[in-house]
């Protein structure tokens, strides 16, 4: 990657975890009932607007999410930070290191496919595959733990998905909005001449 790439890698996934940190107090705040993954979003326009970027580079991209997506988290920090963490809280925390180069390397190998096909709609396909995508990688983790993880109490697992599916549809919202706003910019400027 060149420098005009970094910058913009940096830039959306730094945006994408601001707005992972505020997100949630606001909407607690005006009872929104929706949530939102921004670093999914993040990672999922670097993806379509950073082109072009090779597969070590999407993992790369990936691992660095799932790390953002950790700091961004109020109750992964707490146990994190705590000293008296479980095995299986710390494993909810670490299995987002899997579940995001999982979405974003979805979302990197789908979106030329679909924009092949669906033009218009492209952004958000992507961006709901990865998000649904990084969101089953995370619960089969979780599922893989000892049984006393959150994964086998009744009702989680029907609750879980129903939140990774309004996610991906809110994130795909989100990332063909800004794929529409950004995407002519973003070219011009990778296109112009190096600082």
């Amino acid at each position: 990657m060149n420098a005009k790439e970094v910058f913009l890698v940096v830039a959306f996934l730094l945006a994408g975890t601001l707005l992972n940190i505020g997100y949630p107090v606001v909407a607690m705040a005006y009872a929104i009932p929706v949530s939102i993954e921004f670093v999914i979003a993040a990672y999922c326009l670097v993806a379509m607007l950073v082109v072009p970027l090779r597969m070590a580079e999407i993992a790369a991209i990936g691992i660095l999410a799932g790390i953002l997506t950790i700091l961004s988290n109020y109750v992964h920090i707490v146990t994190l930070i705590s000293g008296h963490a479980s095995w299986p809280a710390l494993c909810m925390a670490f299995a987002n290191l899997a579940s995001e180069p999982a979405g974003i390397i979805v979302c990197f190998i789908a979106f030329p496919c679909l924009a092949a096909r669906v033009r218009a709609a492209a952004p958000f396909a992507a961006a709901f595959l990865a998000t649904i995508a990084s969101g089953l990688t995370y619960l089969a983790l979780l599922l893989l733990l000892p049984p006393h993880i959150p994964a086998t109490q009744p009702g989680f697992l029907e609750a879980f998905l129903m939140r990774v599916v309004i996610a991906a549809i809110v994130n795909a919202v989100v990332v063909q909005v800004v794929f529409m706003v950004a995407d002519q910019p973003v070219k011009r400027y990778l296109a112009g001449p190096d600082a």
